[in-house]
C-alpha cells in the first residue's frame, strides 16, 4: 500500500485536500480512483489509513490510525563524507530503508568531491527527495534529516550517547559494534565513516577516545560501511 508524508496534523474522520507535491504520483503514476485506500503520515509521525474521496480536488478522508512499530528504538545519525558519483544517493536511499535517523555530510581531508554553497543547496534538495521516497517505500514514520557541515573537528558530538568511529585499520583490533552496544544504553548514536581515500592520521587521532570499531575482517567500500553498521545495529536491538 502506497504511503505519503504530509506536513499537517490529521484526525480520524476528517477530510483533507492532498498537497500538490503528491498529486502527480497519485493520479498519473498510481492511477488512483475514488474509494482507493493508502496510508498517510502526518506532521506528528502518526500513520493513518485514508480513503480517496475525490480526484478534483484531490481529497481524502482519514479512516483510522495505523499503529505499527517500524522505527528503530535508537536514533542513528550517519556522518558521511560527500562521496563521488551516485554513491551518495545509494547511501542515503539504502540507509533510510535500514532505519537511519539523520545524515550529516562533513568535509573530510581526503574528500574527492567538494562543492560550493549553491551546489550544496542543489544536492541537498536531491538528497532530501531520495530520502523521502525511500521512507515512503520502506513504510517509515520518519524522514531522515540531512545537512551539510564542516570538518569532523568542527562538529559538536556532545549530544550523542555513543560515537562509533569506523576506521579500516581497526579491522582486527577495533571493538565489535555489538560489544559496544551491549555495554551501553545509548539512545542517540553517531556513526562516522571515511571517504574513498580513508581518514588521515590527524582525523584518526582526533577520535582516539571514541568507540573505535571494526566493520569485520574485510575492507568495505565507503558506500557499504553505513549499510553494514545499520544492519548490525538493527540485529542487536530489534
Amino acid at each position: 500500500m502506497q504511503r505519503y508524508f504530509v506536513k499537517e496534523e490529521l484526525s480520524v474522520d476528517q477530510t483533507y485536500e492532498m498537497d500538490s507535491e503528491h498529486r502527480h504520483h497519485i493520479i498519473n503514476v498510481m492511477r488512483s480512483n475514488v474509494d482507493d485506500v493508502f496510508t498517510v503520515v502526518d506532521s506528528h509521525s502518526q500513520a493513518y489509513l485514508v480513503k480517496l474521496n475525490s480526484i478534483d480536488p484531490l481529497a481524502y478522508q482519514v479512516v483510522e490510525k495505523v499503529d505499527h512499530v517500524v522505527e528503530m528504538p535508537v536514533n542513528i545519525t550517519i556522518f558521511s563524507p560527500l562521496l563521488k558519483g551516485d554513491k551518495m544517493d545509494i547511501v542515503i536511499q539504502k540507509s533510510t530503508e535500514l532505519g537511519a535517523h539523520a545524515f550529516v555530510l562533513y568535509k573530510a581531508e581526503r574528500s574527492v568531491v567538494r562543492l560550493n554553497s549553491k551546489k550544496e543547496s542543489n544536492r541537498l534538495e536531491r538528497f532530501e527527495k531520495i530520502a523521502t521516497e525511500a521512507a515512503e517505500q520502506s513504510k517509515r514514520l520518519h524522514i531522515p534529516t540531512i545537512r551539510f557541515d564542516g570538518t569532523l573537528k568542527e562538529i559538536d558530538f556532545s549530544s550523542f550517547d555513543t560515537v562509533l568511529f569506523a576506521y579500516e585499520n581497526n579491522n582486527f583490533k577495533g571493538q565489535k559494534i555489538r560489544d559496544v552496544l551491549r555495554d551501553t544504553e545509548a539512545k542517540n548514536i553517531a556513526f562516522i565513516f571515511g571517504p574513498e581515500g580513508g581518514f588521515t592520521d590527524k582525523e584518526v587521532d582526533d577520535f582516539k577516545d571514541a568507540n573505535n570499531i571494526t566493520l569485520g575482517p574485510r575492507i568495505l567500500r565507503a558506500e557499504t560501511a553505513p549499510l553494514y553498521a545499520l544492519s548490525v545495529i538493527a540485529s542487536c536491538i530489534e
